[in-house]
């Protein structure tokens, strides 16, 4: 696993070679090699401090990455709508840009997972962080979060001006109540027990995977610019300071997301 790690870096390095001094057409690929490192990198460490990793489940590992692809095209498909995001210096090649789309595309689910891994890891020898009762629970509760989440879900196309928040909430509030009907981990159940454990992990992990995702986002050669309407504010990279916040509630989407169709009990 040493060795994975040791390529990892090598191709964050590469990757930070090719955003300073660009060249032509591989300038383009930087951010497979950065997120692919990443995730190699974050799963050495990982296998060091539990003996165990992403990539050591391999079935799950292969699983994840074109389920990840299926995830971001969801979000691409309300930016279609809300038009929050563009990219620029693509490659001109259609076959080369759908290549380049899939394959950073796949980085997104198993970054977010090694990332939550690794933060799990480094507080797990403390006692499960726990407050008290904060759902109710009745019978009908998760029935009507999972209403709120459809309407959520269905704003962005309906107002996107004014919605286009709700891309970033929608989906947690839809798919977690299904979760915790099927019998899998869910979230909301942990609030209703009082467990902030796996929101605190997950939270942490999307923040830290988002700080990235911006920070090797601004030097690149290809690259995405924000047109998110909101008042002017100081910028966390390309980012308006306030859309980076969305980083948080976004790991938990995913967390609910993977959570489903990996089809893992409770």
């Amino acid at each position: 696993m040493a060795i994975l790690g040791s390529l990892g870096g090598g191709l964050i390095l590469l990757g930070e070679v090719l955003s300073f001094i660009h060249i032509l057409p591989w300038s383009r690929y930087v951010f497979p090699l950065f997120w692919y490192g990443y995730i190699l990198v974050l799963d050495a460490l990982n296998y060091r401090l539990q003996g165990n990793s992403l990539i050591r489940r391999p079935r799950e590992f292969f699983l994840m990455l074109p389920l990840s692809v299926v995830y971001w095209y969801l979000f691409e498909c309300y930016n279609l709508v809300i038009q929050n995001w563009l990219y620029i210096n693509s490659p001109p090649e259609r076959w080369a840009k759908t290549a380049l789309e899939v394959v950073s595309f796949a980085t997104v689910i198993p970054a977010l997972y090694e990332t939550a891994a690794l933060v799990s890891a480094l507080i797990g020898s403390r006692k499960s962080v726990r407050i008290s009762l904060l759902i109710p629970a009745t019978r009908h509760l998760f029935s009507l979060i999972f209403l709120f989440g459809l309407l959520l879900s269905l704003l962005p196309f309906l107002f996107p001006k004014f919605f286009f928040w709700s891309a970033w909430l929608g989906l947690f509030f839809l798919l977690d109540p299904i979760n915790d009907r099927l019998g899998r981990p869910s979230i909301l159940r942990d609030w209703q027990e009082g467990n902030l454990q796996n929101t605190i992990v997950f939270l942490i992990a999307g923040y830290i995977c988002g700080f990235f995702w911006e920070f090797w986002n601004y030097w690149a050669y290809t690259k995405w610019l924000y047109t998110v309407p909101v008042p002017d504010m100081p910028h966390i990279f390309e980012m308006p300071m306030l859309g980076f916040f969305g980083f948080g509630p976004f790991a938990l989407e995913t967390f609910a997301f993977w959570t489903l169709v990996s089809g893992k009990r409770r």
